[in-house]
């Protein structure tokens, strides 16, 4: 998912959460409900000024709303770019991710604990 469907899908979910409408947000960045319209269908490009409006009247910064909300309900999510090419990249990654896989196997056993604590 590039940038500006992540600042889409974002601005769609806000819109439906708040109960804002189309025309309400068009009436915010000053311009009209149909170009609005065109820019979450990806018809139109999202220009990075528009990009600064909608961060403000969402009460994020840019870099926030820019981010892709990656993590979710706990589970982890790892995007690589680019290749494997060498057996030392792969052993690299494996070491990543058994690391990984032993913090999650760590966290789960301490929250085990707390939650024997104050039972």
């Amino acid at each position: 998912m590039n940038t500006y469907e992540v600042v889409i899908t974002r601005l769609k979910k806000w819109l439906e959460s708040e109960g804002k409408s189309y025309q309400w947000l068009a009436d915010q960045m000053g311009i009209s409900k149909s170009l609005i319209g065109f820019i979450l269908k990806g018809e139109r490009t999202l220009k990075p000024e528009r990009i600064e409006q909608i961060a403000k009247i969402m009460n994020l910064t840019t870099k926030e709303l820019m981010e892709s909300e990656v993590i979710t309900k706990d589970k982890l999510t790892v995007n690589l770019r680019g290749k494997l090419t060498n057996r030392r990249s792969r052993r690299e990654l494996d070491s990543l991710l058994f690391a990984i896989e032993d913090y999650i196997g760590l966290k789960e056993q301490v929250e085990d604990v707390g939650t024997k604590r104050t039972s």
